[in-house]
């Protein structure tokens, strides 16, 4: 009597083929839901993400995030040779690099560069950052190319403004420093000796620094020439309502102008503290200024020094007052030695101090 096949070996075939194919039933459904989690993904994103064919550069997959940033539909940018309608957007001064990059990544680099876009909707230029990789086959040949953008418009701009802040501060401090030298230079020529420059030196720094704190406190809204004016003199020991009026409209002056300002002011007051006004009880100091056919008219007026005697020499301050109020505002200056004591004004033009 014959014998059959052994059923055991068949039994264990079947049983190996049916697990595989359970296999991979189970991996192409775990493929379907990574696709659709992907999809959800990338639907959900705030950035464009995208899928193109590494050899024709046609997108495959599209994220709704592009209309938003390119100013575009989806189903327009989709259309037609849709990698030739999407370089159109790049600047033209961008798309050799962005070309560059496209080329690295087919040939299996992942890269990260940035970029400008004109949106057709607005012409506005956006910048984008772009991190792209290559996506192989089961050969290992880069079959696809993913990226994702991001817009990084508003960094940018933050950056130029970082970068103009830092610009316009180096430039300030080189003019400070040059004000600073200027002032140093200025007073060692015109002193008599070491303590008479130490004197003016420290009491003009001084007044210079105190114009910088309030650029430091209102660096955009200017200086009040009030402010600068009641500091020195408060400063030189002038008190109002006493030996001291201070009368005039509000004005705020620029940072070069209320530095130029400063300046002249403290030399007045300091030639009040030492010779004028200032130097005896009876002394008093009225200061005014008005605001008359595009023009500060600057007044300061000594009273009730009756034996006043300037000094012969011409010092700094004289020059500040004679010299630099002219050059650096394009004032007009009358200064007059009287017995009664020092009569100065100055007719300056607003659009030289940014008042308002």
């Amino acid at each position: 009597m014959s014998k059959g096949p052994p059923k055991e070996p068949l039994e264990r075939s079947l049983a190996e083929v049916q697990a595989a194919l359970h296999e991979h039933a189970s991996a192409e459904a775990g493929l379907r839901a990574s696709e659709e989690n992907l999809q959800d993904f990338g639907e959900a994103a705030s950035d464009v993400l995208w899928i193109r064919n590494a050899e024709t550069l046609q997108w495959e997959y599209l994220s709704p995030a592009f209309d938003a940033i390119y100013g575009m539909s989806r189903e327009k940018a989709l259309a037609g040779d849709n990698f030739a309608s999407w370089i159109d957007l790049v600047l033209p001064e961008d798309r050799e690099h962005v070309l560059a990059q496209i080329e690295r990544i087919r040939d299996g680099e992942s890269v990260t560069f940035e970029y400008r876009i004109c949106r057709p909707a607005d012409n506005e230029i956006r910048w984008l950052r772009n991190a792209d990789f290559p996506m192989r086959d089961e050969a290992g040949k880069v079959a696809r190319i993913g990226g994702i953008g991001h817009d990084i418009t508003r960094q940018k701009e933050c950056e130029e403004q970082h970068q103009a802040r830092f610009a316009e501060l180096q430039h300030h401090v080189r003019n400070t420093l040059a004000i600073i030298r200027s002032i140093v230079r200025r007073t060692m020529e015109k002193s008599e000796s070491l303590d008479e420059a130490a004197a003016h030196l420290e009491g003009r720094i001084n007044a210079f620094a105190r114009v910088q704190a309030a650029i430091t406190r209102r660096p955009s809204i200017g200086i009040s020439l009030a402010l600068i004016v009641a500091e020195e003199l408060r400063a030189a020991g002038g008190r109002e309502g006493e030996n001291l009026t201070i009368e005039g409209p509000a004005l705020t002056l620029a940072p070069k102008a209320a530095e130029t300002m400063g300046l002249a002011i403290h030399e007045l007051a300091t030639n009040a503290l030492k010779y004028g006004a200032l130097s005896r009880r009876a002394g008093r100091i009225d200061i005014q200024w008005q605001l008359k056919e595009d023009l500060l008219h600057f007044k300061w007026m000594e009273s009730g020094s009756h034996d006043f005697k300037p000094v012969e020499r011409r010092g700094f301050g004289l020059e500040v007052l004679e010299g630099t109020l002219p050059y650096e505002l394009g004032a007009t200056v009358d200064l007059r030695l009287a017995p009664s004591g020092l009569n100065f004004t100055a007719a300056i033009p607003l659009e030289a101090i940014g008042g308002q």
